[in-house]
C-alpha cells in the first residue's frame, strides 16, 4: 500500500508474485464449506464456498470501481504495463496504491465494508505495510498512523520469495540452502537402503527448491551448495558424515539409460523452468505476467527477440538466461508459409531443428515458404523443392502438411509430440547441451549398457542400486579402500591369498565359487565365474538365459551377490565365518519371498472385478462403422493409410492410400483419419462411427487438447467432423484392427503416392487372407 518506484526490486518482486497467480480466486475452506483462518484475517462466521466466491468477487469489483473513479492507484511497473491494485492468494493478499492518505483510506475502506459483509476483520497486528524508496519519512509515519498498520514489510518471505530482491544473489537464496539442509538432515540415512535415498532425494529434496527456481536463476555458489548437500546424504552412512563419494554426481545426474541414477542437474533443471516461463509469455500475451512485462521489456516485439533493454529486473535476467535453450528447441510450424522466411527461420525437422541446407550459394534472402506451396492444391511444389534444397532436405519438408485452411505459421517445441514446451523436454535438451559442450570425453569402454539392463532386473529396488554400484566399482572393497587412501591392506579378508576386487569377492574368491558350485548356476572356467568383472556381469544378465539357465534359478542371483557382500561383512566386523551353504540358503529363501510377495499382489489385482467394456461404444453400436489405421517407418520415404468400412445394407469397402513420409508416427494416423473421414463423405455416407487402435488419436480429438504441432491437421479434422451428421470414434485393440493394419503396410510397402477405395480386396495385397477374416 504505497508509490512504488520502477527499481529492479521491485519488478523481480512483481514478477516473482504474478507469475506464482494461478487466474483464479482460491477458496480457503474446508470440506464443510467453513472458511479457515488466515494471516491476516481473524476467522468469522462460517461461510459457505459459492458465497466466499460472492463475496471475493464484490471485493474485486470494489477496487476496480475505485481504479476507474480516480480514488485507487495500482502499481505500474512501466507506462505500457497495466495497473496492478491487487494480488489474491490462497492465505495472502496485497493490496498496491500511491502512498498518499486519502487513497489508503479509501482502501481500508473497502477492506472494513468486505470485512462487515464476510463477518472477517483485518488483523493489523498481522499484517505489514512495504514503503518505496522515495517516499519520506514522515509521511510513512502519518500512513501508519492512519492505517494502524505498525509492521514494515520487505525484509522477510512472501510465498515462499523474499521480499527483497537485491544486494548479493548468494545470501538472498541462502534460505534455500538452509531450508534443504534442515529437511536433509531430519532424514537418519543409517535407516534408509539407497532405493529409499533415492526415493527421498528425488521426491523432496530435489523438489523443495523447485518453485524458487522457476521464478528465479539461482547462482552458482547455491546451485554447488545444494547439489553439495543433497550428494552428502546420498554418499553418507550416518547422520553427520560426508561417507566417500566413489562417483563425480555429473555422472550420478545421467539418465538411468545413459548409466546415471536419474537425479536432476539443478542448473539444467533450473534452466528449464525459467524456460517454461518464457514459452508462456509468449504463447499466453493476453495473461497477466505477458503484459506486465511487456510494457517494460518487449512493447514492439516479442520476448525471444533478445533485445537489450536499460536496468533489465533480476527476474528478467533470469527468463533471458534461457532464451537461448528454448530457441534451439522451436520450430516453425508451417501453415500457409506466408511469416517463414525460408532461409532464415528454423523449419525443417531435425535435431535440433534448423534452416534448410541451400545447393548452391544463390540465394533469394527474402523467399517465403509460401512460396514454395501450389495455392491451388495446397500440395509443395515438387520441382522448386528439387531445385534449392538437397535430397535430404527434401524429403523431410514433404513430411510437412501445409495447411487446407488460411492458418498462420506457428512456433512450436521440437521435441514433444504435442508441440508444447514441458519442463521434462526442456531438461533433457538441456543436458543433452551440456554433455555436447565438454570436451574430451573418454566413451570406452562402457558399461552403460550392463547398467541399464541392471535396472531392469527382477528384483528390490535396493539390489538393483547394488547391482550398479557393483558394475561402477562402488563397493568398499579393501583394493578400493586403499586408492581412496583408507587403509593399507588389500589382501582379501576371508581367503587372504588375493587382493580383494570387486570381481575377487563375488567371483574369485573361494567362498564366492562355492556358493555359485551349489547353485544350479553352469559352471564353466575362464566363462563364467572368469576373471573379469564386466564378463560375469555381462554373463548374468544377458547370456545365461541363452546357455539354458532356468528363469527360478536365474531369478536368484541378484540375492546370491547380496548375501556374498553380506557374508564378507560378517567376516570383517564380527569374525564370523559364514558358510557357503548358508549364503545360498538365505539367498535362495529371500528371493522366493519376494517373488511370492509379488505373485500374490499381481493375483490381487488380478481378481479385482472390472467393468465388462467393449471395444465399442453402445451409443453407436447401430451405427456403420470404418476401422482406420496408418503405417509409418522412420526410414521410409512414404506413409500409410487404410479403412475397412463395414455396412449392415452394403459390401464391406476397403481404402488404402500412400502418401508422403509423416513427421511421427501420430502425424501418419492422423492423415489417416482425415482421409478416411473425407472418403465416407465422398461415398455419400454422414453417419458414422470410427475406430482406431491409437489411443493417444482418440484423445486428441474428443478431448481437443491444444497440441501446437497438430494444429494444421486438428483444423482440418473439425472441418471435415462437421459435415457428418452423426459422428464418433472410439478405441478398439490392434488385435481388433489387423484389417486396417495390412492395408495401411501394403499402401507403404508399394512405394508412390496413391489412393484406393472399392468393394474389392486389392490384389496387389499380400495379405490378402488377413482381409477376408473376421474381427
Amino acid at each position: 500500500m504505497t508509490k512504488m518506484g520502477f527499481s529492479d526490486t521491485w519488478v523481480s518482486w512483481i514478477m516473482s508474485c504474478v507469475s506464482s497467480v494461478s487466474y483464479q480466486v482460491l477458496l480457503n475452506g474446508d470440506a464443510k464449506g467453513h472458511i479457515q483462518p488466515t494471516r491476516g484475517l481473524r476467522q468469522g462466521d462460517p461461510l459457505s464456498p459459492f458465497l466466499f466466491i460472492i463475496l471475493t468477487e464484490a471485493l474485486i469489483a470494489q477496487i476496480r470501481g475505485a481504479e476507474e473513479e480516480g480514488k485507487i492507484t495500482g502499481l505500474k511497473i512501466a507506462r505500457n504495463s497495466p495497473p496492478i491494485s491487487h494480488l489474491l492468494f490462497a492465505d495472502d493478499s496485497l493490496f498496491f496504491c500511491k502512498a498518499t492518505i486519502p487513497q489508503c483510506a479509501e482502501l481500508m475502506r473497502i477492506i472494513e465494508t468486505y470485512g462487515r459483509v464476510s463477518g472477517q476483520q483485518l488483523n493489523t497486528a498481522k499484517s505489514s505495510i512495504f514503503f518505496g524508496k522515495k517516499v519520506p519519512p514522515d509521511i510513512r509515519t502519518a500512513l501508519k498512523q492512519a492505517l494502524g498498520i505498525n509492521t514494515e514489510g520487505g525484509m522477510g518471505t512472501y510465498l515462499g520469495l523474499p521480499e527483497n530482491i537485491s544486494g548479493a544473489k548468494t545470501k538472498v537464496f541462502t534460505f534455500i540452502h538452509d531450508r534443504l539442509s534442515k529437511r536433509i538432515n531430519s532424514w537418519s540415512a543409517k535407516l534408509l537402503s539407497k532405493g529409499g535415498k533415492e526415493v527421498m532425494i528425488k521426491s523432496v529434496a530435489q523438489a523443495l527448491p523447485t518453485y524458487v527456481m522457476s521464478c528465479f536463476l539461482l547462482p552458482q555458489a547455491t546451485i554447488k551448495k545444494l547439489q553439495g548437500a543433497i550428494s552428502k546424504f546420498w554418499w553418507s552412512t550416518k547422520q553427520n558424515n560426508r561417507g566417500l563419494h566413489w562417483i563425480a554426481w555429473e555422472k550420478i545426474c545421467l539418465p538411468m539409460d545413459e548409466g546415471g541414477l536419474g537425479f536432476r542437474d539443478l542448473q539444467n533443471f533450473n534452466l528449464a523452468l525459467l524456460a517454461k516461463q518464457l514459452w508462456r509469455i509468449f504463447h499466453y500475451p493476453s495473461s497477466l505476467l505477458a503484459r506486465v512485462l511487456k510494457g517494460r521489456y518487449f512493447w514492439s516485439s516479442n520476448p525471444l527477440a533478445g533485445e537489450r533493454v536499460n536496468s533489465p529486473s533480476y527476474g528478467w535476467r533470469s527468463m533471458m538466461a534461457t532464451r537461448e535453450l528454448l530457441v534451439s528447441g522451436m520450430r516453425k510450424a508451417i501453415g500457409t508459409g506466408a511469416n517463414t522466411v525460408v532461409w532464415r527461420d528454423s523449419w525443417i525437422p531435425t535435431d535440433p531443428p534448423r534452416p534448410p541446407t541451400p545447393l548452391s550459394d544463390q540465394q533469394d534472402p527474402y523467399l517465403l515458404v509460401y512460396h514454395l506451396i501450389d495455392q491451388q492444391t495446397k500440395e509443395w511444389k515438387t520441382d522448386a523443392l528439387n531445385s534449392l534444397f538437397t535430397e535430404e532436405d527434401v524429403r523431410r519438408i514433404q513430411a510437412i502438411r501445409p495447411a487446407r485452411l488460411p492458418q498462420a505459421d506457428k512456433l512450436v517445441w521440437a521435441y514433444t509430440k504435442s508441440g508444447a514446451y514441458t519442463v521434462k523436454s526442456g531438461y533433457d535438451l538441456a543436458a543433452k547441451r551440456t554433455v555436447r559442450d565438454v570436451p574430451n570425453q573418454v566413451l570406452e569402454p562402457s558399461t552403460t549398457g550392463l547398467k541399464r539392463i541392471a535396472w531392469k532386473t527382477k528384483t528390490t529396488k535396493k539390489l538393483k542400486h547394488y547391482i550398479w554400484q557393483c558394475i561402477s566399482g562402488c563397493i568398499a572393497v579393501r583394493d578400493r579402500l586403499v586408492d581412496r587412501h583408507c587403509g593399507t591392506d588389500r589382501s582379501c579378508p576371508r581367503c587372504g591369498n588375493s587382493t580383494e576386487t570387486v570381481n575377487h569377492l563375488l567371483f574369485e574368491c573361494p567362498e564366492a565359487v562355492r556358493v555359485w558350485e551349489l547353485s544350479n548356476f553352469p559352471i564353466t572356467p575362464g566363462v563364467f565365474p572368469c576373471n573379469n568383472l564386466l564378463s560375469n556381469f555381462d554373463y548374468l544378465l544377458l547370456r545365461a538365459k541363452e546357455t539354458g539357465v532356468q528363469d527360478h534359478t536365474l531369478s536368484t542371483f541378484p540375492w546370491i551377490l547380496w548375501f556374498l557382500w553380506k557374508a564378507r561383512n560378517v567376516k570383517v566386523f564380527d569374525n564370523v565365518d559364514v558358510h557357503a551353504i548358508c549364503t545360498l540358503q538365505s539367498a535362495i529363501s529371500e528371493s522366493d519371498a519376494w517373488r511370492k510377495a509379488q505373485e500374490k499382489e499381481q493375483n490381487k489385482k488380478r481378481d479385482t472385478p472390472r467393468e465388462p467394456s467393449s471395444h465399442q461404444d453402445e451409443t453407436n453400436i447401430h451405427l456403420p462403422r470404418c476401422q482406420v489405421d496408418a503405417s509409418w517407418g522412420i526410414d521410409s520415404n512414404f506413409s500409410g493409410g487404410g479403412f475397412v468400412l463395414d455396412t449392415t445394407d452394403g459390401p464391406t469397402i476397403f481404402g488404402a492410400t500412400a502418401f508422403n513420409h509423416a513427421l511421427s508416427p501420430l502425424h501418419a494416423e492422423f492423415s489417416a483419419m482425415v482421409w478416411a473421414m473425407q472418403s465416407v463423405l465422398n461415398l455419400g455416407i454422414k453417419s458414422m462411427s470410427f475406430e482406431t487402435d491409437c489411443m493417444q488419436l482418440t484423445k486428441l480429438m474428443e478431448d481437443e487438447v491444444v497440441w501446437p504441432a497438430l494444429a494444421t491437421e486438428l483444423e482440418e479434422f473439425k472441418l471435415i467432423r462437421s459435415s457428418f451428421d452423426v459422428f464418433a470414434i472410439s478405441f478398439i485393440p490392434r488385435l481388433f484392427n489387423v484389417r486396417a493394419d495390412c492395408l495401411s503396410k501394403g499402401a507403404r510397402a508399394r512405394g508412390f503416392l496413391f489412393a484406393y477405395v472399392n468393394p474389392l480386396t486389392p490384389s496387389w495385397l499380400a495379405h490378402e487372407a488377413n482381409l477376408r477374416g473376421t474381427t
